[in-house]
């Protein structure tokens, strides 16, 4: 699971650090992985999701600086 976290990070952020994550911190993350996993899977079993919910889906894994600049750019219209 964390070698495919490394593996995305690298691919789409650009980012190839060797990460050393104590128990604690691998734990939190597969926790955030499996949240956010349920989350998405329920939404693309429910019959409808409304236009705002899929945005939210969008930005669930975007990294913060990511998430203010769409913030940012959707409070500039």
């Amino acid at each position: 699971m964390l070698q495919l976290i490394r593996d995305m990070l690298i691919k789409y952020r650009n980012i190839g650090y060797n990460l050393q994550f104590n128990e604690q911190q691998k734990e939190l993350l597969q926790q955030y992985y499996d949240v956010n996993r349920l989350l998405v899977d329920c939404l693309n079993s429910a019959a409808y999701v409304t236009p705002i919910v899929r945005q939210i889906e969008k930005k669930l894994l975007l990294a913060i600086a990511d998430i203010e600049k769409v913030r940012n750019s959707c409070s500039n219209r």
